[in-house]
């Protein structure tokens, strides 16, 4: 159980901020209201992150006020470990049935890459906040459902 809530918790990181950007094959109206839904219930660590060496993510921004920042991560820290489940692509699958289980207010033990030494981190995961939410929709609505006004997302 504690690797399933781990490779969940992984998603977090990895499939908020792309969730923006997946494409649905539901009609606009309700596709604005599952987005809606889902946001105001998933869990938040606060990074913005890029590809990096060996099928990892390295943390590019760390949203101010976040449990990333209040746990300590640094812009630069390479994601090993999230619950003991390793941050690679290869565990893509497992990461996003995990995410789909972790609620805000969880409590996560993270593994960073610091400048080559190991670094643990521990992180309480908040609510997506209401800026996020609505922009993460307006984006996904403004690409995939155009014909959904995008003052409705907000």
């Amino acid at each position: 159980m504690k690797k399933l809530i781990a490779t969940l918790l992984m998603a977090l990181v990895v499939a908020l901020p792309a969730a923006a950007g997946e494409k649905c094959d539901g009609a606009g109206e309700d596709c604005l209201a599952k987005m809606k839904a889902k946001y105001a219930e998933k869990a938040w660590l606060g990074i913005e992150y890029d590809k990096a060496e060996e099928g990892r993510w390295a943390v590019k921004k760390v949203h101010a006020n976040s449990p990333a920042d209040e746990a300590g991560f640094e812009a630069g820290d390479v994601l090993l470990s999230m619950q003991g489940v390793d941050y690679t692509k290869e565990n893509k699958k497992a990461i996003k049935e995990v995410y789909a289980m972790v609620k805000p207010g969880t409590e996560v033990e993270y593994v960073v890459k610091r400048q080559g030494a190991k670094v643990e981190l521990d992180a309480t995961l908040a609510h997506v906040p209401k800026d996020l939410q609505k922009k993460w929709v307006a984006e996904h609505m403004k690409k995939y459902h155009p014909d959904v006004q995008v003052a409705a997302a907000n």
